[in-house]
């Protein structure tokens, strides 16, 4: 886990209790609240699925992809941008694979979860 997470979380539960009038809290500082509030932002943000328009092309990604007549979702896979090609590939077994775009496409991404002891 994210060792920043467990506190974040503590962060604004505190606040969240400070907001409902208890006194055993005390009133966070603006600024810091707001740096932690886009902290908790961009957190849930790798962890949305988020449209291919803005599927990074530096990177590999979890892609979420399937037939066009039934989207989404038929299967979940690594994509990485192939520059040569202006095509997203997944990998399966270590063969790069590209989707058929005239019947099947990549509908959406998200960013691949670190593991953090």
């Amino acid at each position: 886990m994210n060792k920043q997470l467990p506190e974040l979380i503590a962060f604004l539960e505190n606040y969240n209790r400070w907001r409902r009038s208890s006194y055993l809290y005390e009133q966070p500082v603006p600024e810091e609240l707001g740096q932690r509030l886009d902290q908790a932002v961009d957190l849930l943000k790798k962890m949305t699925w988020q449209p291919m328009e803005t599927a990074p092309k530096d990177r590999e990604f979890l892609g979420v992809w399937g037939s066009k007549d039934v989207p989404p979702g038929e299967a979940f896979d690594v994509f990485i941008y192939d520059e040569d090609r202006k095509r997203f590939m997944f990998s399966s077994h270590g063969a790069h694979i590209y989707l058929p775009i005239e019947t099947h496409g990549p509908w959406a991404w998200m960013e691949i979860p670190k593991y953090e002891p």
